[in-house]
């Protein structure tokens, strides 16, 4: 019996679709008016996405839906995570000596200024893209909204959430 090991070049392969959001809103927030919008039923995930970025572990709000009828999964991923790096800068006294300060990192470090990006999964052609685009570009909250070019991003491993 032979191993089947996923290289990170299967990755590449992907089959997915992916729009950047820009909207200034709380993750379920998004993820209501999308729901609104465009007809779907994203609900929060039992498990954020999480990295280990240098200076801290970064949870990511995670929405999923899968559409059965269209043999499709749907993703809504926060971009952006608010929180604190604590830097030691003195451990050579009795009390402990450290900084403090605010820190945003990123899911995909490519589009920093993207707040959610929306996964579809399966079973999508680019009109269908398309014209989801649009329906969220009407959404009164987002300020835009577009189609990102998977075989250009660099960190595509990030946007694997199973």
């Amino acid at each position: 019996m032979q191993a089947h090991k996923m290289l990170l070049d299967d990755v590449d392969e992907a089959d997915f679709k992916l729009i950047a959001i820009y909207a200034n809103l709380e993750p379920y927030k998004m993820a209501f008016l999308l729901n609104r919008f465009l007809n779907l039923k994203l609900m929060r995930s039992r498990f954020d996405v999480d990295f280990n970025h240098k200076d801290v572990q970064a949870m990511y709000a995670l929405f999923t839906y899968k559409d059965l009828a269209n043999y499709r999964d749907y993703y809504l991923v926060s971009n952006k995570f608010k929180g604190k790096s604590r830097k030691i800068l003195n451990t050579g006294s009795l009390f402990l000596e450290e900084e403090v300060r605010p820190l945003e990192v990123n899911l995909i470090p490519q589009y920093k200024k993207v707040d959610f990006f929306l996964k579809i999964e399966e079973n999508i052609e680019d009109q269908q893209v398309h014209q989801l685009v649009n329906l969220i570009g009407r959404i009164p909250q987002v300020q835009a909204a577009y189609k990102i070019h998977v075989d250009q991003l660099k960190s595509k491993q990030n946007l694997i959430f199973e």
